[in-house]
């Protein structure tokens, strides 16, 4: 489980530069389409583990690792949190948490490491 969480890891990072090149590019990001993209990168762990507990981790490994790794690419702060934005995820985030980049993400690695320790004992 521990290479799941690595692939899901690189895969993040790498669908972060992609994204921020269309930004770059002023391209419009399909977040319905990075959804479903999410979704299936989730199921393949899902059917081979059936465990509740990774799933919770790579989604919340997703929040961390491609939120992060898009604002350094496009050269923003590492806590970005967009005034206006765009994705669902980011929507809600912006409402809970205003623009407070380093408490959102406390919060969201205090969950990730709650999975992460409920998935190994």
């Amino acid at each position: 489980m521990i290479i799941t969480i690595a692939i899901f890891t690189i895969v993040n990072i790498f669908l972060a530069q992609l994204d921020s090149r269309k930004i770059g590019d002023k391209k419009v990001i399909k977040h319905w389409l990075n959804g479903l993209v999410y979704v299936a990168m989730a199921a393949i762990p899902y059917f081979l583990f059936h465990n509740y507990w990774l799933i919770g981790a790579l989604l919340f490994n997703r929040l961390l690792v491609f939120n992060i790794a898009l604002s350094i690419f496009r050269g923003l702060k590492w806590d970005y949190i967009s005034p206006m934005p765009a994705a669902i995820t980011d929507k809600a985030a912006r409402a809970i948490f205003g623009s407070n980049g380093i408490l959102m993400y406390a919060v969201y690695l205090a969950i990730f490491t709650g999975f992460i320790i409920k998935l190994f004992i």
